[in-house]
């Protein structure tokens, strides 16, 4: 059970057979109210004690399989607290004693496990990041991706500079090359931004990994629309796995309505939990060989070969709207800090052209 595949050889080229993912819709128990990082990690151990019960469903139906947690779900987001108390409280190492018993259970289990934790690093004092990480059935961390556009959370983009430096191309957008095909991770909000899931399409991705924590029930923003639209755009399988509900907080818990679902390469929807409540209903095969077929063929239903991005170049690099490296001195703080940001980006639209300014403001 997940050990290696069968592998068929067609033309010289190893053949991955289809492997099964589902969407782990689960509760999120916030850690805001914990008076410290002791309470902070009991609740956190508590809701990791009902995913490991909660693997063993998928696991036991054998092949290959691989499961997508939602986004932040051990914690919740920050609210009141401060840069350097959600770190304190809240984050995580990863690889670390949390992701410890996830990689724990993907070695017992033999399966794929994706997740999303807010992340602390040694390598960068007093920042956190939104962190989207997979680990294989022999219990290593093979990708980590920080997350760019964010509201509540520091980005890699407010030190762009440094970060690039450490980590390039490579590691800002990381694209794990694995026997279920290539794998990226990209979580909630960003499924609004078309060049986020472009940069991985462009590096390899045939499979996007969404944990999420949106309405679910409703196109609100136009996320529900954006999540087909990305599988299509970019002819890659979707998999955007859910909270059912936030437990312990100042938001209601339908603020994060479960239906995860899982889209083909051209939209579809392969599964869908269909609503709320702690569910792994969402799951379907993913035949990344039919992905690459249809890749592979010329025609008007093939949106990667009708790709004419140098014409867009000239645009793009003229115009710079959310600054760079704000905080590339000293890391953000507070969220009232980003608004700040928001406004200088804000000016910048004005200044280009890009919007116009309401009358009498």
């Amino acid at each position: 059970m997940g050990a290696s595949p069968v592998i068929e050889f067609d033309g010289g080229q190893p053949m991955i057979q289809p492997w099964r993912a589902t969407c782990m819709q689960v509760y999120c128990n916030l850690v805001n109210g914990a008076r410290n990082r002791d309470e902070a990690m009991t609740i956190i151990h508590r809701s990791l004690d009902r995913w490991s019960t909660l693997m063993r469903g998928p696991a036991r139906e054998g092949g290959r399989q691989l499961v997508l947690f939602p986004e932040f779900c051990l914690t919740g987001f920050p609210l009141q607290e401060s840069a350097a108390e959600w770190i304190e409280k809240a984050c995580i190492e990863i690889p670390g004693p949390v992701t410890e018993r996830l990689q724990k259970e993907a070695q017992a289990l033999r399966i794929w496990i994706g997740a999303n934790s807010y992340e602390r690093d040694p390598a960068w004092p007093g920042r956190y990041f939104n962190c989207s990480y997979l680990i294989n059935p022999s219990g290593d961390v093979v990708l980590k991706y920080r997350r760019i556009n964010t509201v509540q959370t520091g980005s890699p983009h407010d030190f762009m500079d440094q970060y690039l430096a450490k980590y390039g191309i490579e590691g800002t957008f990381p694209v794990a090359k694995t026997d279920l095909g290539n794998i990226a991770m990209m979580p909630c909000g960003e499924i609004m931004y078309p060049e986020a899931a472009r940069m991985f399409m462009l590096r390899g991705a045939e499979v996007l990994l969404h944990p999420t924590s949106d309405h679910g029930a409703s196109d609100i923003w136009s996320w529900e629309s954006a999540k087909k639209v990305r599988a299509s755009e970019n002819m890659m399988f979707l998999i955007s796995a859910n909270q059912t509900g936030q437990i312990g907080g100042m938001l209601p818990q339908g603020s994060t309505a479960g239906h995860s679902k899982i889209y083909d390469w051209d939209g579809r929807i392969l599964s869908d939990t269909g609503g709320p409540g702690e569910s792994t209903v969402c799951s379907a095969w993913i035949d990344v060989e039919a992905l690459r077929r249809m890749r592979s063929i010329p025609g008007s239903g093939n949106r990667l070969l009708r790709q004419r991005l140098d014409i867009y170049r000239p645009l793009y690099n003229s115009v710079t709207l959310y600054p760079p490296n704000r905080f590339a001195d000293a890391p953000m703080d507070s969220k009232a800090r980003i608004l700040e940001v928001q406004q200088e980006a804000y000016d910048n639209l004005v200044k280009s052209g890009v919007v116009q300014r309401p009358a009498g403001s």
